[in-house]
């Protein structure tokens, strides 16, 4: 069972303000948000994969050896 974020808990999680992060949704670079009646929610796993590909292209390629 997905666990659902209310956009405080995502700005609590990412220290990204809610403009910050409506513009990066409209951008296609932050899962959207799904509104249940006035609330607008996010799927926790959503959010995982996108801090994933974050720290990904930020950090160097190591090499072994």
């Amino acid at each position: 069972m997905e666990e659902w974020l209310s956009l405080d808990r995502v700005c609590q999680m990412t220290g990204m303000g809610t403009t910050f992060i409506y513009g990066e949704i409209k951008a296609g670079r932050f899962p959207r948000s799904i509104r249940i009646g006035r609330r607008a929610l996010c799927i926790q796993s959503g959010l995982q994969d996108r801090v994933r590909q974050q720290i990904a292209q930020n950090r160097p390629l190591q090499v072994d050896g």
